[in-house]
């Protein structure tokens, strides 16, 4: 399951006073108990309540969460299970959801106990996963099932919030080690390209689980790196062949200072850098999907092993010096990649199957080499002179 497919419902607006604080991120929280403890209110919701907290594509960034939805964790995808079919057991499954809030008010219903709460400003610090899970589980089941899953929400305001999200950080890493994707919160350039989307209305976030970009479909960290080391005018044939890998973008991510990570992201990258990388590598992918549909026997069956150094160097006809330009004087990316970029990467691949033929001879058996690097740069060193 995706929930950057669609969004579900929109949640519900609602009108403040006068004196409540702005706030783009408000909610009604229907509450069937309430407990208040100083800064602190303990709370049961259902879940048709708590789905629509993260029903929204840009869940994670709004909630702040500690990272996006994880959908092939198999956490995550037996906890969808037991909510499809006990979902009066869901909610005795993990400790409470831990919320903050900029501002809460309660409204108490005397006749059927329990009551509203008015909470503005909402970040998550624990239950991010479950709270996706039930927006995406709302698409499933019809309100009375849904409404059988009554789990425990904390919802904290004031001064306390720091510290319970860091109390909450804590013991996550203890449950959750820190991976090397992580670390990319720490670079001040993806930030910046971060504070560049935000500024035209989109979002860009490196946090794993999150789907980013303007795009329908959006895409991953991983795409964004992947289309860099294809676009990229100091990046080789070695790395954007390495990073095909989970391996790969481990390696890359776990040194931020390292000549290649630098080669592909620095100062100079901006969010149009990264909306024309990706866009040029999508259509290239397409092309040759496209060719190797036709020509599917024989030794275009080679293209099967190493796709993205095909497109590596049919990017090499872009204007890659002009990447970052976003300018008024700067080339017409958008014509280039979709009326230039399709018959190059074509053209490309024909050269490359050709001089695999020239060099190997026509009839040799590539199965045995084919999945090799060295003969891929051997053959592009040939076509391009810079394996």
């Amino acid at each position: 399951m995706n929930n950057y497919a669609a969004p579900l419902d929109a949640w519900q607006g609602i009108s403040w006073k006068a004196d409540t604080r702005p706030s783009a991120n408000r909610h009604v929280l229907p509450v069937l108990h309430a407990v208040p403890l100083g800064d602190r209110w303990l709370v049961q919701v259902d879940a048709i309540a708590l789905a629509s907290l993260a029903a929204m594509p840009d869940a994670a960034i709004a909630l702040r969460s500690r990272r996006g939805y994880l959908p092939e964790s198999p956490g995550n995808q037996a906890l969808a299970e037991m909510l499809r079919r006990r979902p009066q057991d869901f909610g005795l499954v993990g400790g409470p959801i831990v919320l903050g809030a900029e501002s809460l008010q309660w409204e108490a219903d005397r006749v059927r106990g329990g009551g509203r709460l008015w909470v503005s400003g909402l970040e998550c610090y624990d239950g991010f996963q479950r709270l996706v899970i039930m927006a995406h589980v709302a698409r499933e089941l019809p309100p009375p099932e849904l409404v059988k899953a009554v789990l425990w929400v904390v919802v904290v305001t004031g001064e306390d919030r720091r510290r319970t999200r860091d109390l909450c950080d804590t013991a996550d890493r203890c449950v959750s080690p820190a991976v090397p994707q992580d670390n990319l919160g720490s670079c001040p350039h993806l930030r910046a390209v971060r504070e560049e989307f935000a500024a035209e209305g989109s979002y860009f976030d490196t946090r794993r689980g999150v789907v980013s970009g303007p795009h329908p479909v959006g895409f991953t960290i991983a795409d964004v790196f992947r289309s860099l080391a294809a676009l990229s005018r100091g990046s080789s044939p070695r790395l954007s062949n390495r990073l095909q890998t989970d391996e790969g973008l481990d390696a890359l991510w776990s040194d931020l200072g390292s000549d290649a990570y630098r080669s592909i992201v620095h100062e100079d990258v901006h969010a149009i850098s990264v909306q024309r990388a990706v866009e040029a590598r999508r259509e290239a992918q397409k092309a040759l999907a496209r060719l190797r549909k036709r020509h599917s026997t024989g030794h275009y069956k080679l293209l099967e092993y190493a796709p993205e150094l095909v497109i590596w160097g049919a990017c090499r006809m872009l204007p890659r010096a002009t990447l970052h330009d976003g300018g008024r004087n700067s080339p017409r990316w958008t014509e280039i990649i979709h009326g230039q970029l399709p018959a190059e990467t074509e053209r490309v691949a024909h050269l490359l199957v050709a001089s695999y033929e020239r060099r190997r001879g026509a009839k040799h058996m590539f199965k045995n080499v084919a999945p090799r690097l060295d003969l891929w740069l051997e053959l592009v060193d040939d076509v391009f002179g810079c394996g």
